[in-house]
């Protein structure tokens, strides 16, 4: 499982990876992430966008319990954790299973015939 309860990266500022960079790994994380905010809070979701170029650089999340769209700048933002499930991962790891058994049996069936 594809599950994070650990900060991946830096979880502070002005650690060796930049906020920016983690932002980008959220954005392409396929589950939930939670953002510590640097007053001591956080706020779980998905992270959907991120605009880490303009003149006051920002993430998006839906937050995971109201599903409403919370707005973080880059400059409150402590940490990030993957906290939530990657789906998406599992449906690769089911789908790699599958082809996996569809090579075992036609190695099979191809036995059986002599081939």
């Amino acid at each position: 499982m594809n599950e994070h309860l650990t900060p991946i990266g830096a979880t502070q500022q002005d650690d060796a990876v930049s906020v920016a960079e983690l932002v980008e790994r959220a954005f392409h994380y396929r589950g939930d992430v939670t953002v510590r905010i640097d007053d001591g809070s956080s706020v779980t979701g998905y992270l959907f966008d991120r605009d880490g170029r303009g003149n006051e650089p920002f993430a998006q999340l839906f937050e995971a319990e109201t599903g409403r769209e919370v707005s973080l700048p880059y400059r409150s933002i402590a940490g990030v954790l993957f906290t939530g499930r990657d789906a998406a991962a599992a449906a690769d790891q089911r789908f790699e299973a599958l082809q996996h058994w569809r090579e075992e049996q036609a190695d099979m069936g191809a036995g059986r015939h002599g081939t």
